[in-house]
């Protein structure tokens, strides 16, 4: 599986972060990253961690989350809402899934927490590749930033280790058949240069790259319904 990487960004409370690096423990985690605030270096953290100090005294610090991002590969950004943001929400564990289609394909994946008070500003979704929320029965009172931890690290750590490193034939296929289907739905003309591209060019495409077309075809059909 691909190392999997908390951040948090402009987190206000050392007790919440604490209570993410215990949740992290729990499940098997260890790679915290900070953006714009100390609050992991905290007396208050270091108290809530309880057994998992480690995790803290070993998080990295970014001051922008542009820099937090820089060498990961898959990004996930968590909001509760979508704030006009178009973009499909996924679940904790429709983004596992994802992780797992995409195989080794990606070495880093990066799960991204706002602060407690106002989440993620709209620039920072804007900088991941997917969006992701927890589906609750009622909105409030929500959880707190421990425990939404607890439950994206559940769901990651379920995870079977990746068993093929490139996308194999029948992904290529799959993905080659419904760009065809797409695109005559689309009323795309035989002459234009992306049905040239799709025929030529799906099977150069990485792991990841067939992975994500799939996403993306999906949240087409979806909108085209």
């Amino acid at each position: 599986m691909a190392e999997l990487y908390f951040i948090l960004v402009s987190p206000q409370r050392g007790e919440n972060v604490g209570a993410a690096a215990r949740a992290m423990n729990t499940m098997g985690f260890d790679k915290l990253r900070v953006v714009n605030s100390v609050a992991h270096q905290s007396d208050e953290a270091q108290w809530t961690a309880h057994g998992s100090q480690q995790i803290l005294d070993s998080a990295e610090h970014f001051d922008d989350l542009a820099s937090a991002l820089a060498d990961i590969d898959l990004s996930f950004a968590t909001t509760a809402r979508k704030r006009g943001d178009k973009r499909r929400l996924h679940s904790p564990n429709d983004a596992a899934k994802q992780v797992q289609l995409l195989a080794s394909s990606v070495n880093k994946v990066a799960v991204v927490f706002g602060c407690e008070a106002s989440g993620l500003a709209n620039a920072d979704l804007a900088l991941v590749d997917l969006l992701t929320t927890i589906p609750l029965a009622n909105p409030y009172p929500s959880l707190n930033l421990g425990q939404a931890i607890m439950l994206y690290a559940y769901e990651f750590s379920q995870l079977p280790p990746p068993t093929e490193a490139e996308a194999n034939q029948a992904q290529f296929k799959a993905l080659k058949q419904r760009s065809v289907q797409l695109l005559d739905k689309l009323d795309v003309s035989e002459q234009e240069p992306l049905r040239r591209w799709v025929a030529d060019s799906v099977g150069t495409l990485s792991q990841r790259d067939v992975a994500m077309l799939h996403l993306l075809l999906g949240d087409i059909e979806k909108a085209i319904k």
